[in-house]
């Protein structure tokens, strides 16, 4: 392992367990906006805990020290929106960045990952792949029994937190490709897997389709 790919890999280890530590806190937060739900949010909160933790082992198992500080700076932008909709009351919104745009990114990340995992971090990513299917399909009900009412706020809020998932990818661009994935690869595997989600909450597929381009027209202007 050269001294290239442990650098990366501590770079994108911690974006990972940061952002599972986020997504428990996340969940916890919207156990208090849906009381009716707490039990199967807490239940989600635990799960990304537990990825967390899984992922952490990941890092040591190689005796690679991830770099948490640059991830927490990534990922501050995100944490405040989701906080501010919290703050606010805005359930909507809170669910959108989450079990939305953030699960639809977590997934692509980790399809693409698969294929060039090393054989300890391989069946963690299988396992945390099914739990997180379980937290989009959460959000997808929720928004699809309310849709249509919903799909202008959605496509709001997708306007302001979309921005800033692609700014980090663009911002470790360098070490994903060292690390054996393509940046525009993960791009379109994020765009698949977020088309596919808001078109289970109700959009239309030319809605859909209408959306992701303006995504993708996105990740243009951020060059990834």
């Amino acid at each position: 392992m050269n001294c290239a790919y442990r650098v990366a890999y501590s770079r994108i280890n911690a974006l990972v367990i940061v952002g599972e530590g986020l997504a428990d806190s996340h969940f916890r937060l919207l156990a208090g906006l849906l009381p009716e739900d707490r039990d199967d949010l807490m239940r989600l909160a635990a799960m990304e805990g537990r990825h967390a933790r899984d992922f952490a082992g990941c890092g040591r198992e190689l005796g690679i020290r991830p770099d948490l500080p640059l991830a927490q700076r990534l990922f501050a932008p995100l944490h405040r929106l989701f906080r501010e909709a919290v703050r606010t009351g805005d359930r909507l919104s809170a669910l959108v960045i989450q079990c939305l745009i953030v699960e639809s990114f977590a997934v692509a990340a980790y399809r693409c990952y698969q294929p060039v995992a090393d054989a300890y971090a391989a069946p963690i990513l299988q396992m945390v792949l099914d739990d997180e299917a379980q937290h989009l399909q959460y959000g997808q009900r929720w928004l699809a029994v309310r849709f249509p009412e919903v799909a202008a706020p959605i496509e709001a809020c997708c306007g302001r937190a979309v921005p800033i998932v692609l700014a980090m990818l663009n911002a470790v661009r360098a070490d994903l490709t060292a690390i054996g994935i393509d940046p525009g690869e993960l791009v379109g595997e994020f765009v698949g897997c977020f088309q596919a989600a808001i078109e289970m909450v109700g959009f239309e597929p030319r809605q859909a389709r209408g959306l992701v381009a303006r995504l993708a027209g996105q990740a243009v202007a951020v060059g990834v």
